[in-house]
């Protein structure tokens, strides 16, 4: 099957790669204002369905016959261009486009149904993409804007436990998700303890998440990818934006080293948990903080070579101070480090190439001593990678995407000191070594067959290999759009995707000791397979595009461990995993406003999700943990005058599942000297919590445009407002209870109340 796929592909390949034929237009779609590119920008022939999307690094080729056209190229939150071209030979093109509300010559405003259109006619589906200027109002815990609590308001993504950052896509488990900054992957994406992201809102450009209909280029994990891209930095000016928060504050500095040829942002973030209960109660009562910083360097060096250096670093600290009469001492560090080096290179005018080079570090450190004993455990994973990918514009109908990447990874779990008298219950040890090597081909060709009708196909064969194991998946793709009217399309979508490390983790809180482990012998790689149906309609009086999409995905070699599982300090762990099926179905509902003084969207998700392990529960199918039945998000920003904006938030979810405890036994103990009661448990999962709804409101007040000072044009913003307004407990565990009768029952415990929060942010 693999060979010949390949050699299907590969026999299709020359005739789209064979003599040029009519001129091409190309070149780099960017922001005027400060040199960004523009991610997804529309660029399109008038009055015809000829036209493409800018890549990542906004670079567009669009091949048309000889003579004269009027080009229009448009983005959400931008103002139209309309350039008019006599095309006589191949033309270079760099297009700038203006924010709204930036008066610029040649301007021509266009209906925002073209942006819409677009993605009606793309075969991607079941994908979200929203501008980060778009999201930063949404009011979240701490009033910082957090872009996986954002993609959590999203059809088909759950919440984990509430206020976590947790993203349950489709059915899948916390670590099937591919999170990528700037193409590094980001093991551990939250800050104190899941309830807040590593990802800091002023660096970030542009997110996508994609639930199903994978392109060729990604794979690696089951259930979604999330595409983050930091900003480049402004290539004409300096300036500096920051806020101050209740829990923390945040500052980004960012400038040309040299116009429009180089420039950088520096971006850093830390908490003051620490500080603010020193300040309180005078002592350390909470020595915990979080910290993490960001910085890019972009570099043109040619018309057709350039450079980004990209890098990221985070950690959380508990740290009590030292204290010669305490009798415990202790805490922990745990955090990501990547770096990305990427070069793009335009061959000619149709064909894109990006080279990257990667490296990822996640590390965790716990620590813990009293007198005469000391413990030390660590764990860490690196990862040292390469990418190549090539995009090749044949002409408006064929756009063929190509290329590969291996990367090297380390695993040392379960590293230990310890001295003392604990040293003879918990020995020192190193931890084994566990490396292997990932790698995956791919090729994806996005072919317009008829203006009604387009079809996106490709191939990705990904390998696993290490000292004595040896895995290769064929993962085949495919997506089909057809547009019977201009306002509407129907989309179908096939995917395979295999992933080759787990997370094994025994809380369904984001803790320290949480470990990546690969797939070994013994342990097989986990496979899904999902498809999809969805309907489009683009209200264009109201703006709005709505979605319907059906899915079923069906998942094999799924982990779980067995009841009673030691998993802290195992080094035998695989003795304490089994394996099993999974099926998650259902539809989504989803219509959002994109532009206007009115924006947001409404999110429904209809879903089922089951497991079966022979293992577990007799061997009888189960619902999962987080099935939910139903999912509702309500989320919508108004702008009131220039200077205020009202945002906020609804949700509404069935609760999750639990096993019960359905009765009592007694049982005499090892010693006959008295009696244990042991619970009697229902079936697994087989009990739900009670629904769970909230409100979060946050009001904005803006600074009046003369306090913008011509020598610095500083503006300012105040933002207020409160998480779960009214009050309502969000159930979070269950307590088994007296019910006054005799008998027992189950109380459902909230997590948070309601929770106020108070910001102060800025620009110049």
């Amino acid at each position: 099957m693999p060979r010949f796929a390949w050699f299907l592909f590969f026999s299709f390949l020359p005739p789209l790669l064979g003599a040029q034929q009519n001129f091409t237009i190309s070149g780099t779609v960017l922001d005027s204002t400060n040199g960004e590119s523009v991610i997804g920008g529309v660029v399109y022939v008038k009055g015809t369905s000829k036209g493409v999307q800018t890549n990542v690094y906004g670079f567009y080729s669009l091949t048309l016959a000889e003579g004269s056209y009027d080009i229009i190229v448009n983005y959400v939150t931008y103002r139209s261009r309309t350039l008019h071209v006599d095309l006589k030979s191949n033309v270079t093109l760099n297009i700038r486009l203006a924010p709204e509300g930036t008066a610029i010559d040649e301007v021509v405003i266009t209906a925002d149904k073209d942006k819409e259109k677009e993605q009606l006619r793309s075969t991607q589906m079941s994908a979200i993409n929203i501008p980060i200027d778009q999201i930063k109002h949404i009011p979240t815990i701490g009033g910082e804007t957090d872009v996986i609590k954002v993609m959590q308001l999203m059809p088909g993504v759950k919440r984990g436990g509430e206020g976590q950052n947790t993203m349950l896509v489709r059915g899948g488990s916390g670590d099937d998700n591919l999170i990528l900054l700037d193409e590094a992957v980001v093991y551990n994406v939250s800050h104190l303890f899941g309830f807040f992201s590593v990802f800091n809102n002023d660096a970030l450009k542009d997110v996508t998440l994609i639930k199903g209909g994978f392109p060729s280029q990604y794979g690696g994990r089951l259930s979604s990818v999330m595409d983050i891209r930091m900003k480049d930095g402004d290539m004409q000016k300096y300036h500096v934006d920051g806020g101050i928060g209740l829990l923390s504050s945040h500052l980004t500095v960012q400038g040309p080293i040299k116009k429009d040829t180089c420039s950088f942002i520096l971006s850093g973030r830390r908490s003051y948990i620490d500080q603010l209960f020193r300040l309180v109660y005078k002592e350390d009562l909470l020595p915990y903080y979080f910290y993490d910083a960001t910085l890019k360097v972009n570099y043109i060096l040619s018309d057709k070579n350039r450079l980004f250096l990209s890098t990221y670093y985070g950690d959380d600290v508990l740290r009590p101070p030292k204290s010669d009469s305490a009798l415990f001492d202790g805490g922990f560090r745990l955090g990501n480090f990547t770096t990305t080096l990427r070069w793009n290179h335009v061959y000619n005018s149709k064909l894109f190439s990006n080279l990257s080079f990667i490296h990822t570090r996640f590390r965790y450190d716990v620590e813990a001593s009293v007198p005469g004993n000391s413990f030390l455990a660590k764990s860490r994973i690196a990862d040292y990678g390469v990418k190549l990918d090539y995009s090749y514009y044949k002409n408006p109908e064929n756009l063929v995407r190509y290329g590969g990447l291996v990367t090297l990874h380390g695993f040392r779990p379960n590293v230990v000191n310890t001295a003392g008298v604990i040293s003879d219950v918990i020995r020192s040890r190193e931890g084994a070594l566990k490396s292997n090597v990932e790698a995956g081909l791919y090729i994806q060709h996005e072919w317009e067959i008829h203006p009604l009708l387009k079809l996106g196909y490709g191939f990705r064969e990904s390998f696993l290999i290490d000292s004595d194991t040896f895995y290769t998946s064929p993962e085949p793709r495919a997506a089909l759009t057809y547009n019977f009217h201009e306002k509407q399309s129907l989309k179908l979508s096939y995917a395979r995707m295999t992933q080759y490390v787990h997370l094994v983790s025994s809380s369904a809180v984001a803790l320290p000791t949480d470990l990546w482990y690969p797939v070994t012998k013994n342990v097989k790689p986990l496979y899904s397979d999902q498809v999809a149906a969805g309907y489009n309609y683009n209200f264009e009086k109201l703006k709005t595009l709505a979605s319907f999409e059906v899915y079923y995905k069906h998942m094999k070699n799924l982990i779980e461990y067995r009841e009673g599982a030691v998993l802290l300090l195992n080094d035998n762990y695989e003795n304490e995993l089994v394996s099993g099926n999974g099926d998650s179905y259902g539809c989504e509902l989803f219509a959002q406003r994109s532009s206007g003084r009115f924006t947001g969207w409404i999110g429904y998700t209809l879903s089922w999700t089951t497991r079966k392990f022979d293992a577990l529960n007799g061997g009888k199918r189960y619902y999962a943990k987080f099935d939910r039945r139903h999912d509702v998000s309500v989320v919508g920003a108004y702008e009131i005058t220039k200077r205020f904006l009202i945002s906020a938030v609804w949700v509404y979810s069935t609760g999750q599942r639990f096993t019960p405890v359905i009765g009592y036994y007694l049982m005499p103990n090892s010693s006959l000297t008295d009696v244990d009661i042991l619970p009697i448990y229902g079936d697994r999962n087989s009990t739900e919590l009670p629904p769970a709804h909230r409100l979060d409101l946050s009001l904005v007040l803006k600074s009046r445009e003369k306090e913008k000072r011509k020598w610095m044009k500083w503006e300012s913003e105040w933002s207020a407002g409160a998480y779960n307004v009214y009050n309502r407990a969000q159930p979070y565990r269950i307590e088994v209870v007296d019910n006054g009768q005799g008998g027992l029952k189950y109380v459902a415990k909230g997590l948070f109340g309601m929770i106020p929060f108070i910001a102060y942010n800025f620009r110049f």
